[in-house]
């Protein structure tokens, strides 16, 4: 009887411990890590605790009892990028430029490359340009960095911009390597047709941040000059009656264009057909009396920022051309010549003030 009270005591004992071990659970925690990067990392931890406790019991004795703990830990991860839009552009001469994002500012070289930089809508980023920069007015404003042939490369360097606009004078002259030699970026411009023109205004339209601008207004320029073009195919003219021209950018020496000019492409665009055509350079000194020998029908004589002593030479009482179909019709004209002679958004200007001179009948 005294070992079956024990053996009651000692079962009520075990039974007081048992219900004295504590339960234990764990928590879920949350942390956010940003990194300073274009990546964005958020991250999140939960820990659970699981406890079990386990009694062993042999001939209704309890002879063990043991607690377990497991820790179950998950990680996720959520990665956000933020994705840079590189704009990568080819120049003229077949260079290739990458830039993370528009550019802020801009040195012009050219009259013609500062005028697109206008038209493209880009005119503020503008931080220097040439003494001949006069288009439009507002350039004045700018800061100039000295000549079109010989630019201040030292004021170059000092204004820091992005991108310095160059055009091939610049690359036969060696300013372009010098600049680029110092670190600057340097694009180069050598349109040879209309197109090559709307494709320099595309371009600056692409690095500042103004396509949508640049191709609006390359697409009003294009239908400009599809009127003239098609204007002038539907009068179906053959190539007989098309006016011979001679275009002087300079009358001693005679200077004039051929094939490889631009603006040839502008006068057979007019309908009307170069003399010199079958040169292939861009701009020569030409044989005085081979010019007369040609006979043109109309002749145009650059302004030169304003001087007209060419012209007068020409239309003068003693002219060497007093014999062509041009002077005796009077069929001479002065044109402004940074209106004609520059690759830029006005040259498709110059297109229309051709086709009037050619056709007056049909352009009014």
């Amino acid at each position: 009887m005294k070992q079956f009270r024990k053996l009651i005591a000692i079962i009520g004992l075990i039974a007081i411990m048992a219900l004295s071990v504590p339960f234990i659970s764990g928590c879920t925690g949350e942390a956010e890590t940003i990194t300073a990067t274009t990546t964005k990392t958020v991250t999140s931890t939960s820990a659970t605790t699981l406890t079990s406790t386990s009694t062993e019991t042999i001939n209704n004795t309890v002879t063990s009892t043991s607690i377990s703990t497991k820790t179950e830990t998950s990680i996720s991860t959520v990665t956000q990028t933020q994705t840079v839009q590189l704009i990568a552009v080819t120049d003229d001469t077949g260079v290739t430029y990458t830039f993370e994002g528009p550019v802020d500012s801009i040195v012009s070289l050219a009259p013609s490359i500062t005028e697109i930089v206008y038209f493209a809508g880009a005119g503020n980023l503008l931080v220097g340009r040439t003494d001949y920069c006069n288009y439009p007015e507002e350039v004045s404003e700018v800061d100039s960095i000295g000549g079109y042939y010989s630019p201040n490369s030292e004021l170059i360097i000092e204004l820091d911009p992005d991108v310095v606009l160059a055009d091939s004078i610049h690359v036969s002259s060696g300013s372009v390597e010098y600049l680029k030699s110092q670190g600057m970026t340097v694009i180069v411009f050598d349109a040879k047709n209309i197109d090559g023109i709307f494709d320099n205004i595309l371009l600056v339209g692409q690095i500042t941040g103004n396509l949508d601008n640049a191709i609006e207004g390359v697409a009003g320029l294009r239908a400009r000059m599809d009127a003239v073009v098609n204007t002038i195919a539907a009068a179906n003219i053959s190539d007989q009656d098309k006016p011979s021209i001679l275009h002087l950018t300079w009358f001693d020496p005679l200077w004039t264009i051929g094939q490889g000019s631009f603006l040839n492409v502008v006068i057979e665009m007019a309908g009307g057909i170069n003399i010199f055509s079958d040169v292939a350079i861009s701009d020569f000194q030409a044989d005085l009396e081979q010019a007369v020998l040609r006979n043109p029908d109309i002749i145009t004589v650059l302004s030169d920022h304003g001087s007209e002593s060419s012209f007068h030479s020409v239309v003068a009482d003693d002219s060497p051309f007093a014999k062509t179909t041009a002077y005796l019709n009077g069929d001479i004209h002065l044109v402004d010549s940074d209106v004609v002679s520059r690759p830029g958004p006005r040259i498709i200007d110059a297109l229309e003030l051709y086709a009037k001179i050619f056709y007056p009948g049909l352009f009014n």
